[in-house]
């Protein structure tokens, strides 16, 4: 084995050699995304967990020698969709347990026993060794992601490792997802300033056995529900702006200008149910002694626990009192705070107050409760 590690080590520092120095090769970039729900259907207004998966392509024109390494991945996903961490499911691996600092190539098995519960996805690459683009410097490697947690403004983290057990070499990437959706991912160097010719991410992914795996146990992500989308038009949109230049392969630093190449935009079609809304109290009421001919407020809280905005609400109250109050639209999934200003009826009366919810094309809910006058 140290012979043909040795040996691959070699042949990339020949590979580097043949083309350092060598003019930028006349890249374009192949963008690709695939998604369905997990299970159930989606929905116009709710989002719902889907499995998705990003495929990215760099190619060259045929007779090109030369495939210019990728700096940075910058992917604007879908505005329907979104991550969602949960550090119950998935806990955020810290970036000393797996980042750059990390033994890189110590392979799969190694790195995700660092953060075994922190996997949320998996993945595949083609690394072309020293920057060459013909087929025989092609290497392939499997791919883990991370939930990374959130970075100070509250936006999720995603800390990608890749290892090819051919170059026994491994590369971090650091991904954060903005508010616009975009997903941009730093690509690590590689030995000899290698290329990434092509990726692919899954979330939570196809199950992945480690090249070279003794225990031969599948690694994929644990979390379902860590990717969410709705469908609010039909189509689902994704777009991809990637920068493309040499480093050096002692320090890092950049050698000439970086370029910024745009990929195709992808139009996926989805189909989003409209949805019902469903409209409930939260708890009962609390009703202090009331007076007679005096008004009072009523205070308590409304919930719509359905997949579709609940609109034109109306809470009519009845029996040992009178008073109603109107919402305009309470969202899928929102509790908001309700008062109703309400009239007593006579003293000394036993009685209830029976309390009406009700919204545009929702089933009424009814509630009593006991009230008793001074």
């Amino acid at each position: 084995m140290k012979r043909i590690l040795s040996a691959t080590t070699a042949t990339l520092m020949l590979m580097w050699s043949l083309v350092a120095g060598a003019s930028a090769a006349d890249e374009s970039i192949e963008l690709s995304l695939e998604a369905s729900p997990v299970g159930g259907k989606l929905y116009r207004e709710v989002a719902r967990p889907v499995e998705a998966g990003l495929a990215v392509k760099v190619d060259v024109p045929e007779g090109e020698p030369q495939i210019t390494p990728m700096i940075v991945s910058n992917v604007t996903f879908p505005s329907d969709m979104s991550f969602h961490p949960n550090p119950k499911v998935t806990p955020a691996c810290p970036e000393e347990k797996v980042g750059t600092q990390s033994a890189l190539a110590d392979g799969i098995e190694a790195i995700v026993a660092e953060c075994p519960r922190s996997v949320i996805g998996t993945g595949t690459a083609i690394v072309q060794a020293g920057q060459l683009a013909a087929p025989f410097a092609s290497l392939p490697a499997q791919m883990v992601i991370f939930n990374a947690g959130r970075n100070a403004a509250g936006r999720p983290k995603i800390t990608i490792y890749g290892y090819s057990r051919l170059a026994n070499a491994g590369v971090i990437m650091m991904g954060v997802l903005a508010t616009n959706g975009e997903l941009r991912i730093d690509v690590g160097q590689l030995p000899y300033d290698s290329s990434v010719a092509e990726f692919s991410l899954g979330i939570p992914g196809t199950p992945l056995v480690p090249d070279g795996s003794s225990a031969g146990e599948s690694i994929r992500g644990l979390d379902p529900a860590y990717l969410r989308a709705t469908c609010t038009t039909g189509t689902w949109l994704a777009t991809g702006a990637f920068t493309l230049g040499d480093r050096d392969p002692s320090t890092g630093g950049l050698i000439g200008e970086p370029r910024l190449l745009h990929s195709n935009p992808v139009e996926l079609p989805c189909r989003g149910a409209a949805g019902k809304a469903r409209l409930g109290f939260v708890g009962l009421p609390k009703v202090k002694r009331l007076r007679k001919g005096r008004t009072s407020v009523l205070s308590f809280k409304v919930k719509n626990s359905g997949t579709a905005t609940a609109r034109s609400i109306r809470i009519n109250v009845k029996g040992a009192a009178k008073g109603t109050v109107g919402l305009k639209r309470l969202a899928p999934g929102a509790t908001t705070g309700v008062k109703v200003r309400i009239k007593a009826r006579a003293a000394g009366f036993r009685g209830k107050l029976k309390l009406s919810l009700k919204g545009g094309g929702v089933p009424t809910k009814r509630v009593a409760i006991k009230a008793k006058f001074r």
